[in-house]
């Protein structure tokens, strides 16, 4: 199965080259291309990370399982977006977490040596998949930074307003449902709901179902400069 050269312009490793460019590529190129249903695995914990994975179409998750027997959705993916470079060329190179599919998707694998010969051929293709974990690293680091940024409830104005610039928009489609949100935050949903409640209630947003407006930006920038991220429960 060949993938689309168009659906591959939108994956940062050929960021800039044009559909006759890839498609160039994608005669020399040895991969494969799979397709999963809804709640399938794709990569499970422990499997051998020996290949880059590109979403071609549908959105998939990443979760860790606790020893407890408890996950937590680390990231939600989506078309264009890669799977297993951060830890591809790791010594002890294995997945850290399982990657599922939360609807039909296709997924094209390229092999670890195929990745390097393709590194040696084309530098530009190498300096995109350097970008690309730089920016994997910018927004691991921004999870962990809002997840330590004290109370729930300015964890999520944190996150609403990160949203907000990354949409350019006060109208604000949430990239997933109320529970994987809620595991996104590491909180329980009827928590997540009753803070949501609050910022309604204050005037702060509207919401419904996936989207949200934000109603006063200038008010909630206001709590997060004012709140001390040290500061206990609200």
């Amino acid at each position: 199965m060949r993938p689309e050269p168009a659906s591959l312009q939108s994956c940062l490793l050929f960021r800039g080259k044009s559909a006759d460019e890839i498609e160039q590529l994608l005669h020399t190129l040895a991969y494969s291309v799979s397709s999963y249903h809804k709640n399938a695995i794709i990569l499970a914990e422990g499997d051998p990370a020996d290949r880059l994975g590109i979403l071609l179409s549908g959105r998939i998750e990443v979760q860790k399982t606790h020893p407890t027997g408890s996950s937590v959705t680390i990231a939600h993916l989506k078309e264009g977006q890669t799977i297993g470079e951060a830890v591809l060329f790791r010594r002890n190179n294995t997945v850290p977490a399982t990657v599922t599919a939360t609807g039909p998707c296709k997924v094209m694998f390229i092999s670890k040596q195929e990745l390097l010969r393709l590194f040696a051929a084309d530098t530009d293709i190498l300096t995109r998949f350097i970008e690309n974990l730089s920016e994997r690293l910018v927004l691991v680091n921004r999870k962990i930074e809002n997840l330590s940024a004290g109370p729930l409830r300015r964890r999520i104005v944190d996150f609403l307003l990160e949203q907000g610039e990354q949409q350019e928009s006060d109208r604000l489609k949430l990239p997933f449902s109320r529970k994987e949100w809620a595991e996104h935050m590491n909180t329980a949903r009827p928590s997540l709901s009753r803070e949501l409640g609050f910022l309604r209630d204050q005037g702060w947003i509207e919401f419904k179902g996936n989207e949200i407006t934000l109603l006063n930006r200038s008010r909630m920038h206001d709590y997060i400069q004012t709140l001390p991220s040290s500061a206990g429960n609200l």
